[in-house]
């Protein structure tokens, strides 16, 4: 049964890499899309979504060779910790471009929600998540090695260093998420109260179209994070207080594989395909190579 998860999950993987593949090639390919800041915090996201799906490639390669020695024992144990610090670096990223859409919706913006936003921030952020992982992994080693067990993903150092961080960054994304929308709706009762001018008038009608827009996204976020860190955080704990029945380890083995990709693969849907300037340049991009490679056969075929 492990083996089929495998297969399943080999193939939702390679269908994340390539609707992330085409996130960052258009992101990084048009100079105007550069210049959004939050499409740049998108395409960090799609760098980091990426690296876990090659991760999890790897594991399933190590899982398919079914080897019992010590070395391939290692090597499993710490492509599971380092998953996990490049789960929890993307449950940050997305917690940045929450904090970028609140910084957005001020006036003048905060000095440090731009710091902490900052390509600076992103890349720190990002080494020390895996350093964390890595840490966990050296404790890990002193038991020595483990099987490539699913149910060795639900430990307590996994747990409290895991499982508990990743939830309460699922909470501040939601919580910031909430601000945003609120910040946003007491602009528009704002603008509405007060005797408008037709610029004001176009101005308010982009807030309210902004609105319902942060709206979606925010229902999107919250049913996507909680689905994916939610159960896994729930029965990592319920394994965690002496409950090992099969079933268990079944559930866990199952949202290893599948419910915590949810968020990998809706990143793009959700922060990159929704823009209809991203949408276009996407469109360019394929009609062009599209236009080249016709021309590049009736070339030959003359």
């Amino acid at each position: 049964m492990w083996q089929s998860i495998k297969i399943a999950n080999f193939v939702v993987v390679t269908a994340m890499l390539l609707f992330h593949g085409c996130s960052i090639y258009v992101s990084t390919t048009s100079k105007e899309l550069k210049k959004n800041r939050f499409l740049v915090l998108s395409m960090y996201l799609s760098l980091s979504d990426s690296a876990l799906g090659l991760e999890f490639i790897y594991h399933n390669i190590l899982v398919f060779m079914n080897s019992q020695g010590v070395t391939f024992q290692y090597q499993c144990l710490m492509i599971v910790h380092l998953a996990g610090g490049t789960i929890m670096s993307s449950l940050i990223q997305t917690l940045l471009i929450c904090i970028e859409r609140l910084n957005a919706t001020f006036t003048i913006q905060k000095d440090i929600l731009v710091f902490v936003c900052s390509n600076k921030g992103v890349l720190l952020y990002f080494i020390l998540s895996h350093c964390i992982a890595l840490l966990r992994f050296g404790m890990a080693t002193v038991d020595g090695p483990v099987p490539c067990d699913p149910k060795n993903t639900a430990t307590t150092i996994l747990l409290f260093s895991h499982d508990i961080p990743c939830l309460c960054i699922v909470v501040a994304i939601i919580s910031c998420y909430g601000v945003v929308v609120y910040r946003m709706i007491r602009l528009q009762n704002f603008l509405q109260a007060s005797s408008m001018t037709e610029s004001q008038v176009a101005k308010k009608k982009a807030n309210a179209i902004r609105t319902r827009r942060n709206a979606v996204t925010l229902g999107l976020i919250i049913a996507v994070s909680l689905v994916a860190v939610l159960p896994r955080s729930m029965l990592a704990f319920y394994f965690y207080m002496g409950n090992t029945s099969a079933i268990t380890g079944t559930l866990i083995m199952i949202i290893n594989n599948f419910f915590i990709l949810l968020n990998p693969v809706l990143d793009p849907v959700i922060y990159v395909l929704r823009i209809k300037k991203y949408r276009q340049y996407l469109r360019c991009k394929c009609l062009k190579k599209n236009a080249v490679s016709d021309l590049t056969n009736s070339t030959a075929v003359s």
